[in-house]
Parts: C-alpha cells; structure tokens; sequence
C-alpha cells in the first residue's frame, strides 16, 4: 500500500472530512485498508453496494440508494459509510442533492460518506465541498509482499523456488503498474514451472504488462527477446548501462542515488543503435515501450500537444520502463523552419523537453538518431539525458564478435571460421551489412547446394557497397561533430587490448571484499545517510535488536531522544523509545515500507542492563489492546517472517511520559 497516499487518506478522515471520492481499480485492496484503519482509530464502519445493501448495519437492509441515504441520520456517530461503485447514481439530482444536505450535517456526528469505485466523476454541486483521490496501484513494497504469498503458496505445493532479497525487488519492479490480483496472477503464472529466477522469468513477466498499452496507436510493446550478448562490441556503452542499471535499486535511492533519465545514441545507420535500446530493456528487467511519433501530430487545434501529454502520462503509469524513440532526429526534422510558420510544432517540442528534465518516474528514454543537423540544440543539453554516446563503425575486434553473433545465432559454429580474415575483408561495414552478408552467404550458398564458407562470405562482401563509400562525407561531418561533444561507445581498443591481455596473463586478479565494503553502513552513516545505514546494518546480520541498532549508530549519527515506536493497531505496545524524531520516522518508513520487517523477540536479546525503557514487559504481542503502555521487545530482519502479522508492519512516532503512550 502506498504509504504517502495511506497516511494522506488517514490524515483527512481523522480531520473530519465529510465527503470523499475514492478513485480506484482495487476496490478489495482499499476496503481492507481502510478496515484496518477503523479499527485503528477506532471508528465502526458501514459497506453497501446495489447488490448486498449495507454490511454491518442491517437494520439499514435496503439496496436503492437514494432510500439508504434518506435513513443515513439513523447510523451512530464515528461512523465511516463505503459507497461501492456509486457513480451510476451521480446522475440522479435527488441522490445529489441528499449528499449534499447530508455533507452540511454530518460533520456533526464526525462521520464519513466515502465513494469509492473505478470512476470518480464528482457532480458540479459537490465540487467545493467533497475531496477527490486517486487511490495509487500497489507500491513496490506491496508487491513484493504479494510475491512472498505466493513463494509461499509454492512451497506448499511442493515448488522450493527462493528467491534472493534482490531478485524479489527485481521481480516486483517488473510488474509495477499492475494491480495486485494481476501481479499476483502473473507471479503464479511464471513462477509455478520456474527452477531457478534468470532472464527468461523476467522476461515473461514483463510481457503481462502488455495490455497496458493495448488500444494506443502511439505505443508499440517489444517483448524481451535480446541480450547484452547480441551487441558485438560497444562495450563503453554495454559497460555505462550495466552500472546504471544498479541505480534503479532501491539502496541506490535510500542513498540519495538520482534515478537515471536516459541516453542518447548518436551514430552511423545499422551500427546497433536500436539493438540497444532493446537490450536495454532486458538489461534493466523493463518493458520496451516504442513511441510511434509521426502519430503524435493531429489536425484538431492542440491535439498534438494533448497527444502527447496523454502518451506521457501513460508511459509513466507503467513504469518503470524503457521509453524507445528511435531516429527522433526525423521526428523533431526541420523544428527550426516548422516553428517559424506553425507553434504546434514548438509547443510539442517544449512539452516533450519539459517532461525529459522534469519527470520522476522510472522512465529510462534511449533515443536514437543517425543525424543532429535539423535537431533542436535544447534538446542535447544536460539534464535531459545523462549521457551522449557516439557509435561508430565496429572495429577489427568488434567485426568479429558480430560475425560471432550472426553465425552462432544461425546455428554454425563460429570457431570452425577463420575470422580475423572476415573482419579484415569487412573493414568500414556496419554491424547490419555484415549480417546482411552472412545472410546472402547462407541463402547462396544453400541455393547452391553448398556448405557455407569463407569465400562465399567474402563474395557477398565484395557485391556489397557499404554505407561508408556511399555517404563518406556524411559519414566524417558527424564524426567530426561528435568527436568533442559524445562519449566513444567503443572505448580506446589498444587500451581494452592490453587491458585484457593482462587479465589473461593473471596480471590483475579480483580483489577479495575490503573491510570497507564490510563496514558499508559506519561509512554511510559517518556522511549523513541514515536511511541507508540502518537497512546496511541490518542486510546482513540474521537479526537486530534496536537498542544495538541505535547504540552503534550513536557513534556517527545523532539518534537518541524522547520518543519511540507504538504499534499503531494498539498503541500501548510500545516497540522501543529513547530516540528522536528522525530516527523513528525512518523505522517507520522502513518498516511500512517492508524494507525491514519487525518481529517479536525475548527481551534477553536486549540484555538486562539495556531495557529501553521502564514499562511493564509483554513478550510476544497480545490478542487484545492494552489499557497500559507496555514494552514489546521486537527485532529488525530483512527477509519477511513465515507467518506475517499485519499489526507488525503499522508502527507509528510516540512520545512518551510517566504514565501513558500518546501515539503521535
């Protein structure tokens, strides 16, 4: 559950908000939630729908809904009322006038009508006085929640598929965007015959997102069907990627770690550009998302800019996700001259810009472009991409890793050919005329009814006039632009030479895990990260008392103070205290969040002389609320319990005094 949206909707119900539109495809998820939370607040909590009537009032046994809100002055006080799937109803002005009447009266009885349904189309005499919100699809945390449920479940059938830490966080992030049913349902679907987590299982998950942009014209969904391993050479750009794809982690984020927005790969035609961009995705665990932009343009006054608006907004709600926008330097062709007698086009590129520099999703865009000549310079500044990438013909070692690819990827052993001869004869070809040559050579040589060879590839290379011939002066003006202003795809080749010769001849050997590496959280807590350092303290012990916890803490971070933790489902049971307010707003947030998950523990792992505090001991949670404060020893762990109990995963910032807990 969304844990900003979860406390906003809390906040405004214990103000007293009357009326309240509750926008959402999840109607189970929420009204559990908001279940929870009546009990929580202790508030009772009415349901109706046109086909049950009201659940817990019976007296109120009626299905019409203009009768049912007639007898809502019956209902007792601190009462909160779900109207399911009302919105068919909005149209009948009696039924809008009676919410009306009753926003102005039950304010007194400090009680809630609350709509909650897939629609929230709010009438024009309740706009100022009812609150609109759109209830967010599950969190990551919820998700990987939803994925323990079902390892779970799998292991009662007999499947020991168990996932690492960072492969459940890898596995839920392919699925954001989805409701909880449909995750849960993808989960099931791809994990029920999985032996072990690889790319094939990340794939396939990804590929139940595809109906997200079914019915858009403007959105094309790849499937993850290519590997880092289908690139031949680029390894500076192979590398780049590789370490911003850590980024998207969610300790890169606890970290302060900026979320990365996305390359742009300038380059000669059928060098891999647009390979790239689909093994990005794979790369990344994301779905490939191809935006089609000679769509974007409408005839209708401002369809164009409310084209894009709508396929931006889209893309985000599915993120995370890699954005393709392949050879925009023909989408944005000609943005100078178009601009000067039409502003659609300036406005579209503005609102594009706009979006690239100020968006948070995780939307990773790869833009394509084999010229820059017509492009808009805004479009290159920093900011908008992090990197500028220049790829370029491949050279001696990277023609060969491509006649590896095509070869081996048509099923002849590349081995058995002699390959520095290939790529000598090969020079100034791109990646897609060399695998054009290999198969004409295939095609040939069977017509023929030959074995492939050599010399049959060597034939088609000499009927072949590479681009490089053909545009040779395109060809070096883009050099020359590039070569002050984009990072080299392929780095120094004499450099990567010799660099591996020295791996080969054992001269650089992998260090062993340096006693900074073991000490990560003292080192991110010494430079203010205290988000960080607590989930490093925690990652690799089986569990942590608190009072450890802070007292190692203490020796970097400021942590002590007089407040604590209360269960939030019982108040009383209060968790631990003596710290301040920003140390237990992280707990929280971590804890909610399910980056850390509390469990209860024997109050000797604390130590007779370590009781945090002076209450009356409780060991293990109780069944009932406490009409006294009372002290719950708890542990933190990474890994969730067996047997998770939703009072432990809702704690809330306490202060305390001599007599009582007040939750805050």
């Amino acid at each position: 559950m969304s844990h900003d949206s979860l406390d906003q909707l809390r906040a405004r119900l214990f103000a007293g908000e009357t009326l309240l539109f509750l926008q959402t495809h999840e109607e189970q998820r929420w009204l559990n939630s908001l279940q929870q939370m009546s009990g929580d607040l202790d508030r009772s909590i009415v349901v109706w729908s046109v086909t049950e009537g009201a659940t817990g009032a019976a007296e109120f046994d009626t299905r019409d809904p203009l009768e049912f809100l007639t007898q809502f002055d019956q209902l007792p006080p601190q009462t909160w009322v779900v109207l399911k799937d009302f919105h068919p109803y909005l149209g009948d002005p009696k039924v809008v006038r009676r919410l009306r009447d009753l926003a102005e009266t039950i304010h007194k009885h400090n009680q809630s009508l609350l709509l909650l349904g897939p629609r929230a189309d709010v009438p024009l005499e309740l706009t100022r006085i009812a609150t609109h919100m759109t209830l967010p699809l599950p969190s990551l945390s919820d998700l990987i929640e939803e994925l323990h449920d079902v390892i779970r479940e799998l292991h009662v059938a007999g499947n020991d598929l168990t996932p690492t830490p960072e492969q459940c966080e890898k596995l839920a992030k392919t699925v954001l965007g989805l409701t909880a049913e449909e995750a849960k349902r993808a989960f099931h679907f791809t994990l029920h015959t999985a032996d072990e987590i690889d790319d094939d299982v990340y794939a396939a998950l990804v590929s139940e997102k595809r109906q997200m942009v079914q019915g858009s014209d403007l959105l094309e969904f790849y499937d993850l069907d290519e590997g880092a391993r289908e690139i031949g050479g680029l390894n500076g750009l192979k590398d780049w990627l590789i370490q911003r794809s850590d980024a998207f982690q969610s300790h890169a984020n606890e970290q302060g770690i900026p979320t990365p927005k996305g390359v742009f790969l300038l380059g000669v035609q059928g060098c891999g550009k647009s390979l790239t961009a689909r093994v990005t995705a794979q790369m990344l665990h994301f779905p490939l998302i191809r935006l089609e932009t000679s769509a974007l343009l409408s005839s209708d006054r401002g369809g164009s800019e409310k084209n894009l608006r709508d396929v931006l907004k889209l893309v985000e709600s599915i993120s995370p996700v890699v954005l393709w926008i392949d050879e925009i330097d023909k989408a944005f062709a000609g943005f100078e001259d178009e601009a000067a007698g039409d502003a659609t086009m300036s406005r579209l590129v503005g609102t594009f810009l706009t979006w690239m520099e100020e968006h948070k999703s995780q939307v990773f865009v790869v833009a394509t472009a084999n010229s820059v000549d017509r492009l808009p310079p805004e479009l290159l500044r920093r900011g908008r991409f992090d990197e500028l990438f220049f790829v370029d013909l491949p050279n001696f070692e990277e023609r060969k890793e491509i006649l590896t690819v095509h070869l081996e990827k048509r099923g002849w052993s590349a081995g058995k050919f002699d390959l520095a001869r290939l790529s000598d004869t090969t020079d100034g070809y791109s990646g897609a005329e060399i695998e054009q040559i290999v198969s004409s050579a295939l095609l040939e040589s069977f017509a023929q009814k030959k074995v492939l060879s050599e010399d049959a590839i060597i034939k088609q290379q000499e009927l072949t006039v590479p681009l490089s011939r053909t545009k040779e002066d395109e060809l070096f003006a883009l050099r020359e632009w590039a070569r002050e202003r984009c990072r080299p795809a392929t780095p120094d080749s004499m450099v990567a030479q010799m660099l591996e010769s020295e791996e080969r001849q054992g001269e650089l050997k992998a260090e062993g895990p340096s006693t900074e590496a073991k000490d990560r959280w003292k080192q991110l807590a010494d430079r203010g990260q205290l988000n960080a350092a607590v989930i490093e303290y925690v990652r690799p012990r089986t569990a942590v008392d608190l009072q450890s916890l802070q007292t190692d803490l203490a020796d970097y971070l400021d942590v002590e103070g007089e407040e604590g933790l209360a269960l939030r489902a019982s108040p009383n049971c209060v968790v631990f205290s003596g710290c301040n307010r920003a140390f237990c707003e992280v707990l929280v947030g971590l804890i909610e969040k399910k980056r850390l998950y509390l469990q209860p523990a024997k109050a000797a792992m604390y130590g007779a002389e370590n009781l945090p505090f002076k209450l009356p001991l409780q060991e293990g949670l109780p069944e009932e609320k406490q009409k006294r404060p009372v002290w719950v020893p708890m542990m933190l762990q990474v890994s969730p319990p067996v047997e998770p109990d939703a009072r432990l995963m809702r704690i809330a910032r306490i202060k305390l005094n001599s007599s009582k807990a007040a939750s805050r």
